[in-house]
């Protein structure tokens, strides 16, 4: 993902996000910005299909939602997934394995331990497909996610 990405990406999570959702392009450029090798496109004929958004991370503190990140940690030891949108006419063209595979590349070679995010809009069944599970994370911490939000991890 390259800065001049955003715009589509700003327009693709207005597709597929509830309001309550969708971040400010400050927020979605400080994750590119600080981690721009976990952060990735599809695109075919210059038209923006999907996107991820991942960084480094330590813990199991959750980053809040639609806020700018200033740093990164210094001893991460996951990769959160923040954000990953496909455009619906793109759906199951196998581009979001392909993205996950792609990150979860990068958080190999960084030797991070685990990758975990928060599925949302009931995609918990989705990430389970790909090795995901739910772990506990207080409800005052997945609040912002809005409500049916599930913290989930994959160890690497």
């Amino acid at each position: 993902m390259r800065a001049g990405d955003l715009s589509a990406v700003l327009a693709l999570q207005q597709r597929c996000y509830q309001s309550h959702l969708i971040e400010s392009a400050d927020a979605l450029a400080s994750r590119q910005r600080l981690s721009p090798s976990t952060c990735w496109v599809a695109e075919r004929d210059a038209e923006m299909l999907g996107y991820l958004f991942a960084h480094p991370w330590q813990g199991e503190a959750l980053p809040a939602l639609d806020t700018p990140l200033a740093v990164l940690p210094e001893a991460p030891d996951t990769l959160f997934i923040h954000d990953l949108a496909l455009h619906p006419a793109a759906r199951g063209q196998r581009l979001a394995p392909r993205l996950i595979d792609a990150v979860l590349n990068q958080a190999r070679q960084h030797r991070l331990h685990y990758t975990r995010l928060v599925a949302v809009q009931d995609a918990a069944d989705f990430w389970s497909r790909h090795g995901y599970r739910a772990y506990p994370l207080p409800a005052a911490k997945l609040a912002s996610y809005g409500p049916g939000a599930v913290g989930m991890q994959r160890p690497l």
